[in-house]
């Protein structure tokens, strides 16, 4: 009696598939809510580049030093996009400080554009002497023809203003100072992220196995 109610192969083949099914359909969730993750972070990506696309190809560019008494700095901003771009904002500066910027916001520019600045008086500092040094940078703001405010500083990578700054200083040692910050934040919480990660897998692992168990123990039950 006891030997024609025991659990047929079948049975077990039956049991164990169904252990196996929800092992595996657990570990298609799982990859595919990484998948999905992985996902937004590439998109994410994709459409940070894609906004600075345009603001890569806007170049300044800073002349060389003048060498007569009466002549000044110059600069030439090359738009290698191929497209509009809108208020120029051209500002020369020495030590993250503003001595002279070209006399008026410049409206639709397609081409190279070229210009003179015009000095601005600082008391106490020879700005047309320290014009015809090599320690100073070229800062822009300008709009792209997507609608996008940017600021660039030499030819170093754009950065995308939040706000209509047109007429604010750029500052560069406190700009390279959030830079810095940033920076650093952004590595703390990618490692507090991997952290994070990595419990949310060792919990998802240990709930299927806590399933698998279930099932197991189940099928023990329904078979034995």
């Amino acid at each position: 009696m006891l030997a024609a109610e025991a659990p047929k192969i079948t049975d077990w083949m039956q049991a164990w598939g169904s252990v196996v099914g929800l092992l595996l359909s657990g570990l298609a969730a799982m990859a595919t809510w990484l998948l999905f993750r992985h996902e937004i972070q590439v998109r994410r990506e994709e459409q940070r580049d894609n906004e600075a696309a345009q603001a890569r190809l806007i170049v300044p560019v800073l002349s060389d030093p003048p060498q007569g008494p009466d002549e000044v700095r110059s600069f030439t901003i090359a738009n290698y996009s191929g497209v509009p771009f809108y208020d120029l904002r051209v500002m020369l500066l020495r030590n993250a400080r503003l001595i002279g910027n070209y006399p008026s916001a410049l409206h639709v520019l397609m081409g190279e554009v070229a210009g003179s600045f015009s000095y601005l008086e600082v008391p106490g500092v020879d700005v047309a002497g320290i014009a015809k040094t090599g320690d100073l940078a070229i800062g822009v703001y300008f709009t792209d023809a997507s609608g996008l405010r940017w600021s660039k500083l030499n030819r170093e990578p754009p950065i995308r203003v939040r706000l209509d700054d047109r007429w604010a200083v750029l500052d560069t040692i406190r700009d390279r100072q959030r830079a810095a910050a940033r920076a650093r934040l952004e590595k703390e919480m990618a490692l507090r992220a991997m952290t994070y990660r990595s419990r949310s897998r060792f919990r998802l692992a240990a709930t299927i196995a806590l399933l698998v168990a279930v099932a197991i123990f189940v099928a023990f039950l329904i078979y034995r």
